[in-house]
């Protein structure tokens, strides 16, 4: 597996996420000598060199038509993109098919970690899904494509007649992608299914003997991406719950320590509207943007150490009061889902143009549980002392100087706060 220089160098302060950390199940296979590639040759400068590659998430229609490609020479190698999210079990499967075919193939993973990603920016739904599909699969199409001498190939499994809404975005069965126009890469999309049908592929399938993945037989999709941008947990986590346990409760765990990190994010806004403007502000002025308690810690370490001295129990409940805070929070069905997916273009833009804001549906379960979150807030009156600052909580030497604007050293003097349920909610 080739992975890429990742942003873990920018993770919370450890003193603001103090829930148990499980690892992420891991694949139980090995790479795969010959035919699994470490490592991507750099021909950029040579004007040559083989750019044609077919993406295989390990689903049917993706493997229907990675077979169709490398079986028939369209492409030169096969590439999975692993999202830091996926099922074990879906890297296994990609590299049994790989073996048994003899196809060359990349495994690239995303640099972002998935429980990263949540706590910069909360659990994906409708209005940030472009943002995690550049983050789980386009960095890994932009690190190749770079790679390449001229304009990278790549193969979709994409198909108009997916659902039966018509594919609106889809114009032909070779486009051109290019950044400037939000693309994640330089090259083109190939579609060679793009007009044909759910029989076609099954058909295909069956004639060529070709395994389905476990995975799908399990959970009917591939299991390449659980950040479940378009996920509704209480179908697909429950589902996931009977079949892979092991994953579900490390998703469910990476959720409360989301909800835990968040969670005081918040009760700094609540407590320090000022302050969190501020912090929020000077994050941006460092590339890549550090987290906004970790801009704190260095600039107020006074008011960080009473952000962080939260019980640890309170914080994860202030985290659940916002639906964000929810893995596959959003209220979609799995038919609405597919037929949205079926209607994008190739690079999922206009996916996410249709989804302004927030997720117009919000989970059941997700509802109920802001609500029992809410009762315990009020119910367990949040009472904090936050002490004067100190020197300690002056300007670091190596920032640029800027004052705080409106906010005056009285604004941050020593206060008891309560926050109730009308104070914590968003």
């Amino acid at each position: 597996m080739i992975e890429l220089d990742g942003y873990e160098e920018i993770g919370p302060p450890e003193e603001t996420v103090q829930s148990e950390h499980l690892s992420k199940p891991e694949p139980s296979s090995d790479p795969v000598d010959i035919w699994e590639i470490s490592r991507v040759l750099d021909t950029s400068g040579v004007g040559g060199g083989k750019d044609r590659a077919v993406l295989f998430s390990g689903g049917d229609d993706s493997l229907a038509l990675t077979h169709l490609a490398m079986e028939n020479d369209m492409a030169d190698f096969v590439i999975h993109l692993a999202t830091n999210s996926s099922l074990p079990a879906n890297i296994d499967y990609v590299r049994e098919i790989c073996k048994k075919f003899n196809w060359p193939f990349f495994i690239i993973s995303s640099p972002m970690p998935f429980d990263l990603f949540a706590y910069r920016y909360a659990f994906p739904g409708p209005s940030l899904h472009r943002q995690a599909y550049i983050y789980f699969k386009g960095r890994q199409l932009g690190y190749f494509s770079r790679h390449r001498a001229g304009g990278v190939k790549y193969f979709s499994g994409v198909r108009r007649l997916e659902s039966d809404r018509r594919m609106e975005n889809i114009e032909a069965e070779v486009q051109y992608e290019d950044p400037s126009n939000g693309g994640n890469f330089r090259g083109w999309w190939l579609s060679p299914l793009i007009d044909k049908s759910d029989e076609w592929v099954a058909k295909y399938r069956g004639r060529h003997n070709l395994p389905r993945n476990p995975v799908a037989r399990k959970i009917h999709r591939s299991g390449d991406c659980f950040c479940l941008a378009y996920g509704h947990r209480d179908e697909e986590l429950v589902n996931l719950q009977a079949k892979f346990p092991d994953h579900a409760e490390w998703l469910l765990n990476t959720e409360q320590r989301v909800q835990e990190y968040r969670g005081r994010v918040y009760l700094l806004e609540d407590e320090h509207p000022d302050i969190y403007e501020e912090v929020s502000s000077l994050r941006k002025q460092t590339k890549p943007n550090p987290m906004r308690l970790t801009v704190l810690k260095n600039e107020y370490p006074g008011i960080f150490d009473s952000i962080a001295a939260v019980d640890k129990e309170q914080a994860i409940q202030r985290g659940r009061l916002d639906e964000t805070c929810y893995i596959g929070h959003g209220g979609m069905s799995h038919t609405d889902l597919r037929e949205r997916i079926a209607d994008a273009d190739s690079c999922q833009q206009t996916l996410c143009e249709t989804c302004q804001g927030r997720a117009s549906q919000v989970a059941a379960s997700v509802k109920r549980r802001q609500q029992e979150a809410a009762a315990a807030l009020e119910e367990n009156t949040i009472q904090q002392t936050i002490t004067p600052e100190t020197e300690t909580d002056s300007r670091q030497q190596h920032c640029e100087p800027q004052t705080l604007g409106s906010t005056s050293e009285e604004s941050v003097a020593s206060r008891t706060t309560q926050v109730t349920l009308d104070d914590a909610s968003r």
